[in-house]
């Protein structure tokens, strides 16, 4: 009797979520049949859904056309997700998890107002010291592995912007200084889906980054795995790092609401 009970509320709210997702898709008001008939839902079924998001202001009910559609309050559940703490707390024990695996240190980062912004960092398991990494601190998009997964995404006019305010800054002799070298390295990152710091920020260590992607699709920020250069070389990074990372990747967007089956449908 339990079992059915909570396959019979399993069923509930799949049919609440398909209503609330068709109707956020919709750019414009519908009406109950459409619902019901798009849906595969029997009216009477769609209505009492209707009424209880009516009841609790995430959906309201035009007198005059008959129409159903979704408030702004329903946005409010979304702007109370996206913060940097959230995302910080949905990708922590990945995180963890991912450098005791592989020995490396792992970190987060977003972009804001054109500098890379580290929200989390797990050190290394086997201690790599004296690096420049601090959680909360910023550091040139343009030298960083994560930066340019963040510039990837950006518009070209943003990113000379971004690097015409900090570009010109060499923390080291592979740094790139010029914003032409700068835009074949982005086109390289969209198509490989990775980007490299080669002892570009500082000497004797080496990043890789992927792209997390939220509910729109967008790349919102970005995970690295980083160690000395030495015990991050090519082999390791393409034969398991970067395949390990790209798992991360897609666990941590898939709780920050990326579909890759509607990524793909679009």
């Amino acid at each position: 009797m339990a079992q059915t009970k909570g396959m019979e509320a399993n069923l509930s709210s799949d049919k609440l979520f398909r209503i609330i997702e068709y109707m956020a898709a919709s750019r414009l008001p519908m009406r109950l049949k459409n619902i019901s008939e798009n849906l595969g839902i029997s009216q009477p079924t769609v209505l009492r859904y209707l009424r209880t998001m009516c009841d609790q202001g995430y959906a309201y009910h035009d007198d005059n056309t008959g129409y159903y559609a979704l408030t702004w309050k329903i946005c409010r559940l979304g702007n109370s997700l996206e913060s940097n703490l959230v995302l910080r707390s949905m990708a922590g024990s990945l995180l963890s998890e991912f450098a005791n695996i592989y020995n490396v240190g792992v970190l987060l980062a977003v972009e804001r107002e054109g500098e890379l912004i580290y929200l989390d960092l797990v050190g290394a398991p086997h201690g790599l010291v004296d690096t420049m990494i601090r959680i909360g601190k910023d550091a040139p998009m343009h030298s960083t592995g994560s930066g340019k997964i963040l510039l990837s995404a950006m518009p070209p006019s943003r990113v000379q912007q971004i690097f015409e305010r900090s570009g010109q800054i060499r923390l080291t002799n592979n740094t790139i200084t010029k914003l032409d070298e700068l835009q074949r390295e982005l086109v390289l990152v969209q198509q490989r889906k990775y980007a490299l710091d080669n002892e570009e920020c500082e000497e004797g260590h080496r990043c890789v980054s992927v792209p997390l992607y939220d509910y729109s699709g967008r790349i919102a920020a970005a995970i690295s795995a980083f160690d000395s250069a030495e015990r991050l070389n090519d082999e390791f990074i393409r034969d398991t790092v970067l395949p390990a990372l790209w798992n991360m990747a897609k666990e941590i967007s898939f709780r920050m609401g990326y579909s890759e089956k509607k990524d793909t449908d679009e």
